[in-house]
């Protein structure tokens, strides 16, 4: 059983603590009538203003504001959680934490035992083992010391023999489902084969992620033979341990630095190697995402311990967008958030490796405020920065990320550096930006209403779906409806608008941000029919892209300006979010996009069953199974396999005949053995290796 802090236990902790004695062991205080005083630990001073209140148990600072009680001052002193801080306090005091059942601390407690022991084996597997010499190698190429190498844990996923993992789990008396729970293992494939686990992390040199008490909760594997697998970085996937978007990695170590930093100012990288080079070399208050792009849950997470942040991505033009993107998370929470430009094609692990720490902390301390360097960003792409029409996109684009940030100090300081570096009038700015906000608090307020009405007619819908069915039932909203009338109408089109389904949301997504990449656009026309999509707006969108591509105009603003002031929230929301979902570098542009098909294809086909008459029919039970058939298809062939499927007719999908025939008979799969002549322009090279599903490994694997 594991346990959970009551509030009784928090008020009986309070009351023992000694707020005068907690932070007198850490700094000099001095009795002034009622209070104690001292200089500030949170900023610099020479006169005193920082007081501690013994009767009140609280503490407060008359120059910076800091104050708090005993679980607070823990909190932004050592960069503690406040549930740490109060299991810190009450070991110190004595205070028996009362117990509250939970029923799934022993699972998680068992995924942490796992996690531990396997990361211990992996670092015996680097030192000791023959065949880690190329990991050794790799390491002392990218000179990370054995000092290094020990404080960050890494290790060595052996490669031979290939159920290594499960004959440590043998050894260690954990079953195959355990470890396969834990993310470390993939089922079987075929029941056929009930045995044959797959190691997710075999022959791969082993990073492993911690939580904020430090307790290894997943991996991150790098392969060392570059050409053995598409992707150089396999991650654990979600467990009940490990959520990427609540993990930033190193903050077990960068915390507490932090909070003691002069500014309390982390520094944000891109990859674990940077964070790691910067550990190494002084600069502790390095952090890192794990996995996938920079969200506001980590912001918000790192906001717990700074008040301000520099980014240090890499300098060419990815990490420069990357870079924007995050600084806009940050400004939402009213976190000042500076940005070192790195010099082009270089990243802070390079530049500490080959030009060393004096050259880093001296673009750190010439790093720019978010808004001059998305000022700078914007002009270099332009052709004629100084035009009109230049100005005026720079402008809006600056006006746009500065609307968001709910601090009025913050955004009149960088309004103000906008307009120098625009030699615009501050007035004229301050004008539009006032008007933009204004305006986004008009969408926001109609999508909040919006969702209140969809909330309340939520139970009416689930009254429908509850419904008996009938041969003549519309699909549900999401599904495929291949009768829609030919002007694309739906029920969907209502006068309030639907929110996307999420793969067609991000199909549009992926599409706005990759509509000058001939290769994407390829697989999306010939491998996805518009009447596949069941929202108005998504097939109107890729209409208008592929369109696009044609004609050399851009239709895709045309559209934007044909919608309605309902509908164009929903269409500034995919266009705005452009790039969260490959920013991550979790898979390729082209893997994305044929994952989203795929998944698209499997719902038009389950969407297909649930039209079917319920009625037990030879033809009915025929064409379901056919339908069966080919989900399963699309869900476990590799690509250049599955996508064969989607070249079918209607009725060749439908053909009972062929559903029915023995396994080694003419049937859907076979009948698209040959390519298609579509199909052999455009489909692109091999997906995944056989040891993946397709649909599984892309989510989990990162690019370097």
């Amino acid at each position: 059983m594991g346990t959970r802090i009551t509030d009784g236990v928090i008020e009986e902790i309070r009351a023992r603590v000694d707020i005068v004695e907690l932070i007198g062991a850490r700094m000099t205080l001095k009795k002034s009538g009622a209070t104690y005083k001292g200089c500030c630990p949170f900023h610099r001073e020479k006169t005193p203003s920082f007081h501690v209140n013994p009767t009140r148990q609280t503490y407060h600072c008359f120059g910076c504001g800091e104050h708090g009680d005993v679980f607070k001052f823990l909190e932004k002193q050592d960069g503690l959680t406040f549930m740490d801080a109060v299991r810190t306090l009450a070991e110190k005091v004595g205070v028996v934490i009362e117990q509250s059942t939970d029923y799934n601390a022993q699972n998680r407690n068992l995924l942490y035992a796992i996690h531990a022991e396997l990361a211990a084996f992996y670092q015996r597997c680097l030192k000791q083992t023959s065949e880690a010499e190329i990991a050794r190698e790799y390491l002392t190429k990218r000179k990370l010391t054995d000092d290094v190498v020990e404080r960050f844990g890494i290790g060595y996923a052996p490669l031979h023999p290939r159920d290594a993992a499960l004959q440590w789990a043998k050894k260690h008396g954990y079953t195959p489902e355990q470890l396969v729970t834990a993310g470390l293992l993939t089922p079987p494939k075929s029941p056929d084969r009930p045995d044959d686990y797959y190691d997710r992390f075999r022959g791969r040199l082993m990073f492993p992620i911690c939580d904020r008490q430090g307790r290894v909760v997943a991996f991150s594997g790098r392969i060392l033979d570059v050409k053995s697998h598409p992707a150089k970085y396999v991650n654990s996937p979600e467990t009940d341990i490990f959520t990427k978007s609540r993990i930033l990695y190193a903050l077990d170590k960068a915390a507490a630095k932090i909070v003691k930093h002069p500014r309390r100012e982390a520094i944000v990288c891109e990859g674990q190697i940077d964070v790691i080079r910067c550990h190494a070399c002084g600069f502790e208050t390095a952090v890192a995402s794990q996995g996938t792009a920079f969200t506001k849950e980590h912001v918000v997470l790192l906001k717990k311990h700074a008040d301000s942040v520099v980014l240090v991505f890499d300098g060419d033009s990815a990490g420069r967008k990357a870079a924007l993107r995050t600084g806009g998370l940050f400004l939402e929470e009213e976190i000042p958030v500076r940005v070192a430009a790195l010099p082009k094609g270089d990243d802070p692990d390079s530049l500490l490796r080959d030009k060393g720490p004096e050259v880093f902390r001296e673009l750190l301390e010439n790093a720019v405020s978010i808004t001059t360097f998305q000022v700078e960003t914007l002009r270099q792409a332009e052709t004629l920065p100084d035009s009109i029409d230049a100005l005026n996109r720079v402008a809006r684009s600056v006006l746009e990320m500065l609307a968001a940030c709910p601090s009025a100090v913050l955004r009149s300081r960088l309004l103000q550096e906008a307009s120098e570096l625009l030699h615009l009038p501050f007035s004229a700015m301050e004008d539009d930006l006032n008007k933009l906000r204004e305006e986004n608090s008009r969408k926001a307020a109609h999508a909040a209403a919006y969702h209140a009405r969809t909330a309340a007619e939520a139970p009416q819908h689930a009254a429908r779906a509850v419904a008996p069915d009938t041969h003549d039932a519309p699909p549900p909203p999401g599904d495929f409806a291949p009768d829609d009338a030919a002007d694309g109408s739906s029920a969907l089109d209502a006068s309030q608008p639907e929110p996307l389904p999420c793969a067609e949301r991000e199909l549009c997504e992926l599409l706005i941000q990759y509509e000058n990449d001939p290769s994407i656009l390829d697989v999306a026309e010939h491998y996805l029919p518009l009447d596949i999509l069941t929202h108005r707006l998504a097939r109107d969108m890729v209409s208008a892209i592929f369109e696009t591509r044609r004609s050399g105009t851009d239709q895709v603003a045309a559209l934007r300006e044909s919608l309605d002031e309902t509908t164009q929230p929903l269409f500034d929301a995919m266009v705005v979010a452009e790039g969260k979902m490959l920013s991550a570098r979790e898979a390729t542009p082209i893997d994305a996009a044929r994952d989203i098909i795929t998944r698209l294809w499997i719902q038009r086909f389950r969407a297909e069953q649930g039209r079917l008459n319920a009625a037990s029919t030879p033809d009915n039970a025929g064409h379901r199974f056919a339908l069966s058939m080919l989900i399963k298809n699309l869900k476990t062939q590799p690509w250049e396999k599955a996508c064969r499927l989607m070249t079918l007719s209607k009725a060749d999908v439908l053909t009972p005949s062929q559903a029915e025939a023995p396994a080694d008979a003419a049937g859907p799969a076979q009948a698209a053995a040959e390519p298609s002549a579509r199909e052999a322009d455009s489909a692109s090279e091999a997906a995944g290796p056989d040891e993946f599903p397709p649909n599984e490994y892309p989510p989990d694997e990162t690019l370097d």
